[in-house]
């Protein structure tokens, strides 16, 4: 049983009871007799529904139950069941089509007001009041019963786009996640293949540097498996395995071991510098990667490349060139620079790339300063 049904038969039972028992008291005093029988059994059946309010059979019940009542006796009015017409009214425009409950209140109000002038025992009685005094009041409970559940139909309707809003900003937020999880792991797999790719090479042509090639891939190979094991770590949900991700302060180790696998690479820094946050040198640090990279598998064993951090002004401009043979005519571009892009565009900075005219490639990284970064 669902939490909201639990609900309905708790309220249906506890304030139906003693409604039920008044409403069984009144009938027998009024009504002597078989008729009595009949509006008690009525009443029952009413309660019984009313577990079950949010459903279409159960106002059709209720609704059938006072139509009965009606025919029964216009004394019905005076049992403390009809109550449960205006809530069912209200529990059904609430959770289901709302023009149709209006329809029967306003025929039930109508039907119920004429019964009531109209019978022997309420005249004999004196009970009854003017009789569109009568119907003034039953519609004027019917009209706020339905308002009612127009209302909390409205805040349902709210609460539920709320919620479909919640899920599809998780489902981009995973989706994004996945994507950068994508992006790091193709900047760590593709930076050590062309290091060990570049260490085998240089090992085949000079045997006698066979144990220095193995420790430089090995050493490539451990610092990969690191970094993919902190990747890993974050999908899996396991804080206590994640090592830090690398920053600025990381490209000096980075060079080192693209010398180690062939590239002639050199640093030069200049300007004060200054906070960017962990996000804003992670993806610096993959900027460079990746563009030292793109040299060790287009540019050949000859190739240099130079990485220049200046700290202007305004932005921290990071500039990787190098001297190697310019990229095939008609070579689609591949997945790297795009990413780099991404990165930047992520962190409010851009990326601009360009082969020079005889030889070389130069990436130019731009990212403004922004109050408040840690």
């Amino acid at each position: 049983m669902s939490p909201a049904r639990r609900f309905d038969v708790t309220v249906a039972f506890v304030l139906g009871l003693p409604v039920f028992l008044l409403s069984a008291v009144v009938a027998v005093l009024s009504v002597p007799g078989p008729r009595a029988i009949v509006l008690v059994a009525a009443c029952l059946v009413a309660h019984v529904a009313f577990a079950f309010r949010r459903d279409l059979w159960a106002f059709a019940v209720i609704a059938g139950v006072m139509a009965v009542q009606a025919a029964v006796t216009g004394l019905f009015m005076v049992l403390p069941t009809v109550v449960l017409f205006p809530l069912a009214l209200y529990s059904r425009t609430a959770y289901g089509s709302p023009y149709p409950p209006l329809v029967v209140g306003v025929a039930g109000a109508g039907l119920a007001a004429a019964r009531f002038a109209t019978d022997a025992s309420v005249a004999a009685a004196r009970l009854g009041p003017d009789p569109w005094m009568l119907l003034g009041l039953l519609l004027a409970v019917v009209v706020a019963a339905w308002g009612l559940g127009l209302h909390r139909r409205s805040q349902l309707r709210y609460v539920a786009l709320l919620e479909e809003q919640a899920t599809m900003s998780a489902e981009r937020a995973t989706l994004a996640e996945r994507a950068r999880i994508a992006r790091e792991m193709h900047d760590v797999v593709a930076h050590a293949l062309a290091v060990i790719v570049a260490q085998a090479r240089g090992g085949r042509l000079a045997p006698a540097r066979a144990p220095e090639v193995l420790a430089t891939v090995e050493e490539t190979g451990r610092q990969a498996l690191t970094e993919m094991r902190g990747l890993v770590g974050v999908l899996r949900a396991e804080p206590a395995g994640l090592t830090p991700q690398p920053g600025l302060a990381d490209l000096p180790g980075l060079l080192d071991r693209t010398r180690a696998a062939g590239l002639d690479v050199t640093m030069t820094a200049s300007g004060e510098a200054r906070p960017i946050g962990p996000g804003a040198e992670l993806a610096l640090y993959r900027v460079v990667q990746e563009a030292l990279t793109n040299t060790l598998k287009h540019g050949g064993g000859a190739a240099r490349s130079s990485v220049d951090v200046s700290w202007t002004r305004g932005a921290l401009e990071v500039t990787v060139t190098d001297d190697g043979p310019p990229p095939a005519p008609g070579k689609p571009p591949g997945h790297g620079l795009a990413g780099m892009r991404e990165r930047m565009a992520a962190v409010g900075g851009t990326v601009s790339a360009r082969a020079e005219e005889e030889r070389g490639f130069v990436v130019r990284v731009r990212l403004p300063y922004r109050e408040g970064a840690r």
